[in-house]
């Protein structure tokens, strides 16, 4: 049943629940699994609020660690999301623009990713659709690289959210046309695209005409 507030959980209980899902998973053939929603609920409005864990840090770092390490211990990968901001949009709208400052960021947003990989071991983290004081996750290195990697110690695989790459030309305006956005996003530290090749299948013809580092596609292809 949902948990309400005042209620006590089990992590232990949790795991197992979480191993149970990752065995169904690999019993079918599935090696990843997107999931878990690590958004702390900040606004009652947002039309996803049904996915997330709750509204306190804690509470959602404690029982999304819990799950994902039940899915990991049956071999598959659970992927965290959305990094980052995504539940904290305006006005409670989907892929709204987000507003948070550092100390938000830092002390809500952020605690229930560092929990999920430190104590949990996901090896997969999803990218938020959002823009974070106008600059989008999806072509943010600060983000993406500098927190997720030299900062946590991630050193999984960083998949796209659906189309979200391709967001960044229509949604964002921030690159020239969709294989501007493939540079933009691997260069920001998005290993994978999904759920297609839209923005990644004009990386070779980048790679040959100089715009993109062959050693660019080398670090996504080896994490």
């Amino acid at each position: 049943s949902p948990l309400s507030w005042g209620a006590t959980f089990d992590p232990e209980l949790i795991a197992r629940v979480g191993r149970a899902i990752g065995e169904d998973l690999a019993a079918v053939g599935v090696h990843q699994g997107l999931a878990p929603v690590l958004d702390v609920t900040r606004d009652h409005r947002w039309g996803r609020v049904e996915e997330t864990i709750g509204e306190d840090p804690y509470l959602v770092g404690t029982i999304g660690a819990a799950y994902v390490h039940g899915v990991e211990s049956a071999g598959v990968v659970a992927t965290l999301k959305h990094f980052l901001g995504y539940s904290a949009s305006r006005g409670g709208r989907n892929h709204a623009p987000v507003s948070a400052g550092p100390r938000e960021v830092a002390d809500v947003l952020l605690p229930p990713f560092e929990t999920a990989l430190a104590v949990g071991g996901a090896r997969s983290v999803m990218n938020s659709y959002s823009e974070i004081d106008g600059v989008p996750v999806g072509a943010d290195a600060g983000l993406l690289t500098t927190v997720l990697r030299d900062r946590l110690g991630f050193e999984g695989t960083v998949v796209s959210d659906y189309w979200s790459i391709a967001f960044l030309l229509s949604k964002h305006a921030v690159a020239e046309d969709v294989a501007d956005a493939g540079r933009l996003a691997l260069t920001a530290g998005i290993d994978v695209e999904l759920p297609d090749t839209g923005a990644y299948g004009a990386l070779p013809r980048l790679v040959r005409d100089g715009v993109v580092g062959e050693d660019l596609v080398d670090r996504a292809a080896l994490r």
